[in-house]
C-alpha cells in the first residue's frame, strides 16, 4: 500500500510538472506573438508626417454650383487620414484641422494667399517631420470627363518623385475598389509651386479627384470613400518607409 501511495504521489508530481510546464509554454509563446503582431501593425512607428488640408477660411479652394467646396473635402479626408496613421503609430502635424485660412500667421507679404502659404511651408519646415502631403481637389471646368487623382512633386527631389510614384499606385487602387475606373497617369514634376518648391523635406501635393467630374464629386463627399482613400494613403506610406 505504501508502494503504490508513493507512486500514485510521484506520478501527480510528475503531471503537476507537465502542466506547468505546458502553461508556461503557453503564456511565454502567445505573449511573444501577441507582442509581434502588436509591433508589426505600428509599421509608421516613429515616423513624423504633416498633413496640409489645402485652403480653408474665406479660401474655399475649388468649388461647384451644388455647393460642394474644396477646402470641406480636403478638410475630411485629412482628419480621417490623421486617425488612420497614428493608428499606425505615425506621429501627425496637421497645418490646419478646422475651418481656417492661415494668412494671419505672418505679415511677409501683402498678398493673403501668399501669406497663407508661407504659413502652411514654415509649419512643414519647423516640423522636423519625414514627409509632408498637401492635400487638394482638381477642376477642371472645361473638360468635366477628367477625373481620377493626380499628384505634383518638386521635380528636383527623388524622394518626392519615389513617394508621388507610390502614392499615385494606391489612390488608383482606392478608385478601382469602388468600382470606378479612372486614367492611370504618372506623377507630374514640377518646380513651380510655391509649396513644393520652398519645403525642405519630400512631400507632395495630392489631387484626390476633380470636382468638375460628376463621379469624382459624389465619390469625394462620400464618408466611406474618404476612407478608404485614407487607408490607401497610409499603405502607401507604410510602402514607401
Amino acid at each position: 500500500m505504501k508502494n503504490n501511495f508513493i507512486q500514485c504521489k510521484n506520478k501527480n508530481i510528475i503531471i503537476l510538472i507537465l502542466i506547468l510546464f505546458f502553461c508556461l509554454y503557453y503564456f511565454i509563446f502567445f505573449r511573444i506573438s501577441a507582442l509581434n503582431v502588436f509591433y508589426i501593425k505600428k509599421s509608421l512607428l516613429g515616423k513624423v508626417i504633416v498633413i496640409d488640408p489645402g485652403h480653408g477660411g474665406i479660401d474655399s479652394g475649388a468649388f461647384h454650383q451644388d455647393g460642394t467646396l474644396e477646402k470641406d473635402i480636403n478638410l475630411m479626408i485629412s482628419l480621417k487620414l490623421k486617425k488612420a496613421l497614428e493608428l499606425e503609430g505615425a506621429k501627425v502635424i496637421m497645418t490646419r484641422t478646422t475651418d481656417e485660412a492661415l494668412d494671419d500667421r505672418n505679415n511677409k507679404s501683402s498678398s493673403r494667399h501668399r501669406r497663407d502659404l508661407i504659413a502652411r511651408t514654415e509649419i512643414i519646415n519647423s516640423s522636423g517631420a519625414n514627409v509632408f502631403l498637401s492635400i487638394h481637389v482638381n477642376s477642371e471646368k472645361v473638360a468635366p470627363k477628367v477625373r481620377g487623382p493626380m499628384i505634383f512633386y518638386f521635380r528636383e527631389s527623388f524622394e518626392s518623385k519615389r513617394l508621388a510614384e507610390i502614392l499615385q499606385k494606391y489612390l488608383e487602387k482606392a478608385y478601382s475598389s469602388s468600382g470606378h475606373r479612372v486614367p492611370s497617369r504618372n506623377p507630374y514634376p514640377n518646380s513651380s509651386l510655391f509649396l513644393l518648391c520652398n519645403t525642405k523635406i519630400p512631400g507632395v501635393i495630392i489631387e484626390v479627384g476633380f470636382i468638375t467630374n460628376a463621379q469624382d464629386r459624389q465619390l469625394l463627399k462620400t464618408s466611406s470613400f474618404q476612407v478608404l482613400l485614407a487607408e490607401e494613403i497610409k499603405n502607401a506610406l507604410v510602402e514607401y518607409f
